[in-house]
């Protein structure tokens, strides 16, 4: 009422410290590779004020640094991501991850925020929230085989052969394979797995004893492109010819087209 200390008077006695509600990111579900930007809340009970520039170590091997928010209730971490760095589920990596780096993170009445985090995975955490992987590794060719049986080919005869990745990749285009026996044979399916299938269709002329490819750079990209989900660029070496991972080496298949 008129005359009191309440109506006279806008004072807030507040002992409470501010605690941390969730961590999310305002960045869409997705698989990101180096030099790409992740951006990440932290979420807290009331607003802050923030001074110098705390700190939240990830489960990908970097620690990123307060941007914005300042006298809000969410404050915004940017995450520019770096070569090396990989995590199938972006994360803190733990409960202690936020830091104040030499900073502050205060209420408007000053009381130092508690900076505990979830558990990481746990409801409220960046992982449990949001579904991010971090994936700066390229594709790489583990393998090359044949789905057709071993035996002796003609010409007019097809061979179904196999490169495999370390992981599933995405084709553009017409990649190519240089075989030992004089072909070039182009890619025919499997974009989006990690085995990709080249038709060959066995022309007059051509000849091995023991087919195979040519060199460890017989596969090209003829223009198109090899690349996991992050757009990583697949690394395309091949095992040596005749060397374990080999089409030689897994089958005996002989091309044959003399009479």
């Amino acid at each position: 009422a008129a005359g009191s200390l309440g109506a006279a008077k806008n004072i807030v006695i507040d002992t409470t410290a501010p605690t941390v509600s969730s961590v999310n990111s305002s960045t869409a579900n997705g698989s990101f590779n180096a030099g790409s930007t992740v951006s990440i809340q932290v979420n807290f009970s009331e607003s802050v004020t923030v001074t110098g520039t705390p700190q939240l170590a990830l489960n990908s091997g970097a620690t990123v640094t307060y941007a914005s928010g300042s006298g809000t209730s969410t404050l915004t971490f940017t995450y520019t991501v770096a070569g090396g760095q990989n995590s199938a589920d972006l994360d803190y990596t733990g409960t202690g991850s936020l830091t104040l780096n030499a900073g502050t993170i205060k209420d408007t009445a000053t009381n130092a925020a508690t900076l505990t985090l979830a558990t990481p995975g746990a409801a409220g955490s960046l992982g449990n929230a949001k579904n991010i992987v971090i994936d700066t590794t390229a594709p790489t060719v583990s393998s090359v085989n044949s789905s057709t049986a071993d035996g002796s080919y003609k010409a007019g005869a097809t061979v179904s052969i196999q490169v495999n990745f370390s992981e599933n990749v995405t084709v553009t285009g017409t990649p190519q394979l240089a075989l030992n026996s004089g072909a070039t044979v182009n890619y025919a399916s499997g974009s989006g797995t990690s085995t990709l299938t080249f038709t060959y269709t066995v022309a007059g002329g051509q000849t091995s004893a023991d087919l195979d490819y040519s060199a460890t750079t017989s596969l090209t990209l003829n223009a198109g492109t090899i690349r996991d989900a992050a757009t990583n660029n697949a690394t395309l070496t091949l095992a040596a010819p005749g060397a374990a991972g080999s089409l030689g080496n897994a089958k005996n298949i002989v091309i044959d087209t003399t009479a």
